[in-house]
C-alpha cells in the first residue's frame, strides 16, 4: 500500500505519464486507460436549469425542469455560506494549489481500503457532479454508473479533471459554480433554489445558522433534509457551526446562538409548478410545450428539444391572457361538468394576428381518471398537438360555400328557389376532376322553403339551399376556399387530395365531395376558428400562434413559429361573406339566442346530421373569434358502442340537452364567453361592402309594422333614410329599437319589417 501510495502521489503531483511498475497488473491497466483518455481541461457546462413559462401579464404559467435550480454568481452568495461550506468540506481549499496532497493521499488510502468516503477536495467534488450531471443529461446510464464508481481509477480521473480545471478557473469560480450544482435535497438543486425553499430567503441573505445547515446536506442531502429529518438536518447544522468555530470563522458566541436557532418550518416554500399537470391552465400549457417541442431553434428533434427546454434556463413568453381564458373557462364548466358524457370546448382567436385567446374545455385537468373527468386530450387542437379527435363541421362549412360564391362573383341577391326537402342523387357536381352525382340516398332536408338569396339562405341554414349554390359554385372551387381560408383537418390530411403528411393516403380519402358544405369533413374548434378570423381580417389569413418570445439565458433571441399572415382573398370578398354572415344572429337567425347586444357579429351555426352527435356556434366581430363546441364523448359508456350517438336526451349536471347549436352551444357557452372577453376589447365594426372603413353610428328606426315595402320605404325616405340603403326582412321590430347600421344597396321585396340601414340619417 505504501508503494502505491507513493507512486500515486508522484504521477499526481507531475501530472505526466501512466505507472508501469510497482502495482497489480488490473491497478495499472485501470490508471492507464484513465490517464490516456483524459482531455487537457475539464468543459464546464452551463448548469441545468429550469425553463420559465409567463402569461401575457408577466404571471407563471408554469416551469419546465429536471432540476430546480436558479443560477446566481459569487457575488450574490452571501460570504457565511462561502465560509460554512469550505469550512465543513474542504477546510484548506483557499490554501492548496491545484491539489491537496495530503487530504489526496489520505482519500486514496480510505478508497483503496474499501472506504469511499473523506479525502476529495471541493474541486474535485465539483468534477463528480459535473461528469454525473452531463450523463443525467444525455440518459447515458453507462457514464451514470462510472460517475458514481468510487473506484481508485475513477478517483485518479476526477483528480486529472481538477487538476486542469484549477488551471483554468479561480477558487471564486470554481466554488460559484459548486454552490449552482450542488443538490441541496427535497428537490432543491443549487444554494439559490435551497435558500428560497427552506428559508423564503435569498442566497445573498442567508443567515449563520441557515448557510451551516445548507453546507451541511450537501453530503447527503437525501438523509438529512430539515423537510422530512429536521432533527437529523438540526445535528447535522451543528457539527457545521462547530467546525467554523473550530476554525475561528464564527466566535463561541456566535455559535452559540446560531446553535439555538430552530428550524422554522414556516418559511418553507413549495416548488415553482413543474410540467403542466399543476398549471393554472393545463391543457393550453400543454399546447405550449408541443409547441415549443416543434421548434428547430430548440434542437435537431424532439428529444434535444425537450432536454433544452428543461435544462438551459428558457424564457418563454406567450400570449396567453389570463382574464380571457378565464371567460372561456368560466362559460364552459357553468354549463357542462368534468364528467359529463359529452364534452364542451370554447377556442378564441384574433383575427389578423393569429393570436389564441382562450382555448377552455369542460375536463380542464390532465389526468386519467375518468370519474373526475380528467383526460389528456386538449380537445380544441389536433392530434398532432395533442388533440383525441376530430368533430364534424355541420352548417358551419356553409360559409365557405358563401365564400366561394361570391369569389366566382355570383350575386349575393341572385334567388334560388330552397324547398324543405330536395333529392340531388340523379345532380350532377363539378368537382376538381371532372362530375358526380349528388351522394345522399334520401332528400336533403331543411326547416324552411322559399326563394332564397344567399342573406336569407345564411340566416336560415337552409341545406338545400346551400347544396344548391354549391353545385353552381362547383364543389372544388368550396373546398379550396376552405383550405385557403385555413381550414384543416383533425388527422392533417390534405383537404383536397386526401393525403396524410407522411405521403399515405388517408382512410377517409378527399373531402371533394357534395356534402362538404353541409360539413362532413372532421375538423378542430381551432382550426375552424382560424377560418373564420380570415373572413373578420377581410381575408388575411394569419395561423394560430401562442408563442410571442424565447429567450436563452444570455438574452439570445431563439426563432418562434410565425403567424405566416397573408392576404389569401379579396378584402371585398370577405367584406361580403361578413356581411351575409350577419343575419345568423338577427331575429329569426339560427344564433338569435346568442346574440349580445351592441356588437356587430357575424356568424353561423352548425348541427351535425339529425342525431346531432355535435353543435357548434362560429361567431365573431372584427376583433374576436369563437368557436363553441358540443359533442358526445364517444368513449363514455353511454355512447361507447352505439351506432347511433346523438346529444338531444342527454343528461348532464345541469339538465337535458336539447341538442341546439344556437341556443346551447350559442346562448349557453359562446354568448357569456364572448360577451366577456368583448369587454375587454374596443368595439370595432365590419367593413360592409364597397364601403370604406368610418365610425359607423346606431340609429332609431321608425316602426314598419303592418305596412307594405313600398309603404315602410316612404316611411324610412321621411325620416331621413337613403331609400337605396335599406333590406327589409321578416320579423318585427318594434318602434324605436335601435339597430346597428350598415350600407347593403338595393334589396329583396318582402313586405315585412326588420330594416338594416346606413350609417345615419341623410339624404
Amino acid at each position: 500500500m505504501f508503494v502505491l501510495v507513493s507512486i500515486l502521489g508522484g504521477i499526481l503531483a507531475a501530472g505526466l505519464f501512466v505507472p508501469t511498475a510497482g502495482m497489480t497488473a488490473e491497478g495499472t491497466k485501470a490508471l492507464a486507460g484513465a490517464l490516456e483518455s483524459l482531455p487537457q481541461e475539464l468543459e464546464t457546462p452551463p448548469q441545468a436549469q429550469g425553463s420559465r413559462v409567463l402569461m401575457a401579464d408577466g404571471s407563471e404559467l408554469t416551469s419546465f425542469y429536471d432540476q430546480n435550480r436558479v443560477y446566481v454568481p459569487y457575488a450574490k452568495i452571501a460570504p457565511i455560506m462561502v465560509k460554512a461550506q469550505v469550512a465543513i468540506e474542504d477546510e484548506r481549499f483557499f490554501e492548496h494549489g491545484a491539489l491537496d496532497l495530503r487530504g489526496t493521499l489520505r482519500g486514496l488510502v480510505r478508497t483503496a481500503s474499501g472506504n469511499t468516503q473523506g479525502g476529495s477536495t471541493l474541486t474535485q467534488q465539483y468534477v463528480k457532479l459535473v461528469l454525473l450531471n452531463e450523463a443525467v443529461a444525455s440518459d447515458d446510464k453507462e457514464a451514470m454508473a462510472a460517475a458514481q464508481n468510487r473506484t481508485v481509477a475513477r478517483k485518479v480521473l476526477e483528480l486529472r479533471y481538477a487538476i486542469a480545471l484549477e488551471q483554468k478557473l479561480s477558487k471564486e469560480e470554481i466554488l460559484e459554480r459548486y454552490l449552482n450544482i450542488a443538490y441541496f435535497g427535497d428537490g432543491a438543486y443549487g444554494v439559490e433554489s435551497a435558500a428560497r425553499h427552506y428559508f423564503s430567503t435569498t442566497a445573498a441573505q442567508l443567515t449563520l445558522p441557515q448557510a451551516a445547515m445548507l453546507a451541511g446536506l450537501v453530503r447527503n442531502p437525501a438523509t438529512t433534509d430539515p423537510v422530512r429529518h429536521e432533527k437529523l438536518a438540526i445535528d447535522r447544522r451543528n457539527s457545521v457551526i462547530d467546525q467554523m468555530n473550530k476554525l475561528d470563522v464564527v466566535t463561541d458566541a456566535q455559535a452559540k446562538a446560531a446553535k439555538a436557532t430552530g428550524f422554522d418550518r414556516s418559511k418553507i416554500s413549495p416548488h415553482p409548478h413543474r410540467g403542466c399537470t399543476a398549471s393554472r391552465y393545463p391543457h393550453l400549457c400543454q399546447l405550449v410545450e408541443n409547441t415549443l417541442l416543434t421548434m428547430d431553434s430548440l434542437g435537431k428533434d424532439r428529444d434535444e428539444r425537450k432536454n433544452t427546454l428543461y435544462r438551459s434556463g428558457l424564457t418563454i413568453q406567450t400570449e396567453i391572457t389570463p382574464k380571457f381564458q378565464d371567460a372561456g373557462q368560466s362559460a364552459v364548466s357553468n354549463f357542462i361538468a368534468p364528467s359529463d358524457p359529452v364534452i364542451g370546448v370554447m377556442t378564441m382567436i384574433e383575427p389578423g394576428t393569429g393570436l389564441i385567446r382562450s382555448m377552455a374545455q369542460s375536463r380542464p385537468k390532465i389526468g386519467n381518471d375518468m370519474k373526475k373527468g380528467q383526460t389528456y386530450y386538449n380537445y380544441g387542437v389536433g392530434r398532432d398537438m395533442g388533440g383525441a379527435e376530430g368533430y364534424s363541421g355541420g352548417s358551419t362549412f356553409k360559409a365557405f360555400t358563401v365564400a366561394a360564391a361570391l369569389q366566382k362573383g355570383i350575386s349575393p341577391y341572385q334567388r334560388i328557389y330552397a324547398p324543405k326537402a330536395m333529392n340531388f342523387s340523379n345532380k350532377w357536381f363539378p368537382t376538381c376532376n371532372g362530375f358526380v352525382r349528388g351522394s345522399w340516398k334520401g332528400p336533403v332536408t331543411t326547416g324552411v322553403e322559399g326563394n332564397l338569396d344567399m342573406y336569407g339562405g345564411a340566416k336560415f341554414s337552409s341545406n338545400t339551399f346551400m347544396v344548391e349554390l354549391e353545385r353552381e359554385t362547383g364543389i372544388c372551387q368550396v373546398v379550396t376556399m376552405a383550405q385557403k381560408l385555413g381550414l384543416k383537418r383533425a388527422d392533417g390530411a390534405d383537404l383536397i387530395t386526401g393525403k396524410l403528411p407522411n405521403g399515405k393516403m388517408s382512410a377517409v380519402g378527399s373531402s371533394v365531395n357534395p356534402s362538404f358544405t353541409l360539413g362532413t369533413a372532421e375538423i378542430t374548434p381551432i382550426s375552424l376558428a382560424t377560418a373564420y378570423a380570415t373572413l373578420a381580417a377581410r381575408g388575411k389569413r394569419c395561423d394560430p400562434i401562442i408563442l410571442k418570445s424565447v429567450t436563452t439565458e444570455d438574452g439570445k433571441s431563439l426563432a418562434v413559429p410565425s403567424a405566416n399572415c397573408q392576404q389569401v382573398i379579396s378584402p371585398e370578398v370577405a367584406d361580403r361573406a361578413n356581411d351575409v354572415l350577419h343575419g345568423a344572429f338577427q331575429p329569426g337567425g339560427t344564433a338569435a339566442a346568442a346574440n349580445i347586444p351592441g356588437y356587430d357579429l357575424a356568424g353561423k351555426t352548425g348541427t351535425d346530421g339529425n342525431n346531432a352527435p355535435s353543435v357548434w356556434t362560429m361567431g365573431y366581430t372584427p376583433n374576436l373569434v369563437g368557436a363553441a363546441l358540443i359533442t358526445v364523448d364517444k368513449t363514455s359508456p353511454r355512447f361507447k358502442g352505439r351506432a347511433t350517438k346523438r346529444l338531444q336526451g342527454t343528461r348532464i349536471a345541469h339538465g337535458v340537452l336539447r341538442g341546439s347549436s344556437g341556443r346551447e352551444a350559442g346562448a349557453l357557452l359562446w354568448r357569456p364567453a364572448m360577451r366577456k372577453a368583448l369587454s375587454y376589447m374596443p368595439k370595432e365594426r365590419f367593413v360592409r361592402p364597397g364601403e370604406q372603413p368610418v365610425d359607423a353610428k346606431d340609429v332609431n328606426v321608425p316602426s314598419c309594422q303592418g305596412m307594405t315595402s313600398q309603404d315602410c320605404r316612404n316611411a324610412l325616405e321621411s325620416a331621413g333614410f337613403a331609400a337605396d340603403a335599406v333590406r327589409i326582412y321578416s320579423s318585427d321590430v318594434p318602434e324605436g329599437t335601435v339597430i346597428s347600421t350598415r350600407p347593403e344597396g338595393q334589396a329583396p321585396q318582402f313586405s315585412t319589417v326588420e330594416m338594416l340601414v346606413s350609417r345615419g340619417p341623410r339624404k
